[in-house]
């Protein structure tokens, strides 16, 4: 009786903490969104010769999805929103667009993207 109830406890164990492990897990499959940096001219008549750097989140998910944070560099790099105000959660249509203006480091800073919603966090690296 011994003999089984070792292999038993064991086995309950490793699938009990495969179990827990997988459901830590908070990492979102980083296909759900298309994270691109880009220099924008944003000149005009009266202020010539001015760029922004500009983050640009696309959704490619056929689902409705709400982020509820951006995090540039570990959160060392602040922004705003791009030609309008910014307010948590976006929520994000297949197709729709989120600009960020950073403000905080410029386009050869920016190292990590992070993009955090309900169902986890998507991270995005830059060279």
């Amino acid at each position: 009786m011994n003999i089984l109830i070792k292999p038993i406890l064991l086995t309950t164990f490793f699938a009990a903490s495969g179990w827990m492990l997988s459901g830590c897990s908070s990492s979102l499959d980083p296909n759900t969104f298309t994270v691109e940096l880009n220099v924008e001219d944003t000149s005009n008549w009266y202020a010539q010769n001015q760029t922004a750097t500009v983050l640009t989140i696309r959704s490619n998910s056929p689902d409705n999805i709400d982020a509820t944070n951006v995090s540039i560099n570990n959160g060392q790099c602040s922004y705003e929103g791009y030609r309008r105000e910014i307010q948590y959660p976006q929520i994000f249509k297949m197709g729709q667009v989120l600009k960020l203006q950073l403000t905080g480091c410029g386009y050869n800073n920016v190292v990590q993207v992070d993009v955090e919603t309900e169902q986890g966090t998507a991270s995005y690296s830059f060279q």
